[in-house]
């Protein structure tokens, strides 16, 4: 059987709205929705970015809001534009990095949801992100953003190795911490089926884990006043405890 080293979310897309099916999208587009009233922000478009397989691109854009959904993988643009084919809904799919995409418009709000932040693996590129987001944000406009902590990692994902059987689609997926340098190291194997046969394909994905101060600080370098850093899905500061922690911030 042969092997293929795939990039990051290309071949995991086949799989990926199975595998997330306990991720509760819904809830978490209210959150964001809350956070526009919150910050009395009436957002006439809205930049998705890493929008994946586009749900949460999806549920804003029912609610009325024009959106525009942005992600490196070409693997999971194209399972957002099977999903959003038939629906009539303003979305505009277009591929590009979250580090320094350009598009010639600029947004009342830009979104980076799911941990998708601790990709940029290190402060430069964390930074540079952010420069680029100010690039297309709109006066006023907000940057809602979150990422995933180190007690998250540790107490779920380090050393841990998760697997499912499917008709179509096996996977196994492995996962280690290094405290030194803060990365989390995933490797996922797929073995998706070929007709008779199964092809399988490896990803490996790395993650760094942002203290807040590092975030407030990078943030404030690049032109952001932070509003808030609350604990996921409520309006709490954020604490050791934390699994997730959401910011919003806005351009001075």
């Amino acid at each position: 059987m042969s092997m293929h080293l795939t990039p990051p979310y290309e071949q995991f897309s086949y799989a990926y709205d199975q595998m997330m099916k306990n991720v509760n999208y819904t809830r978490w587009c209210d959150y964001i929705v809350s956070l526009f009233n919150m910050y009395r922000c009436s957002p006439r478009n809205i930049l998705d970015l890493a929008c994946g397989t586009g749900s949460l691109t999806i549920l804003l854009a029912s609610k009325g809001y024009k959106v525009t959904g942005v992600d490196r993988a070409e693997g999971m643009l194209n399972v957002a534009r099977e999903k959003v084919e038939n629906e009539d809904l303003k979305i505009t799919l277009q591929q590009g990095d979250m580090i320094d995409f350009e598009i010639s418009e600029k947004f009342d709000a830009i979104l980076c949801t799911y941990d998708s932040i601790n990709y940029a693996i290190n402060e430069n590129e964390l930074s540079m992100m952010f420069e680029t987001v100010a690039k297309h944000l709109a006066s006023n406009g907000l940057f809602i953003f979150d990422v995933t902590t180190e007690r998250n990692i540790v107490e779920h994902f380090h050393n841990k190795t998760f697997s499912e059987n499917h008709q179509d689609y096996s996977y196994i997926w492995k996962n280690t911490y290094l405290y030194n340098t803060k990365m989390c190291r995933t490797f996922l194997t797929f073995f998706i089926r070929d007709g008779d046969l199964f092809r399988r394909y490896e990803e490996i994905h790395q993650q760094r884990i942002y203290e807040v101060s590092t975030v407030s600080s990078l943030l404030k370098a690049t032109g952001y006043k932070l509003l808030s850093a609350y604990d996921m899905y409520t309006f709490n500061k954020w604490s050791r405890s934390s699994d997730r922690i959401n910011f919003t911030a806005q351009l001075l």
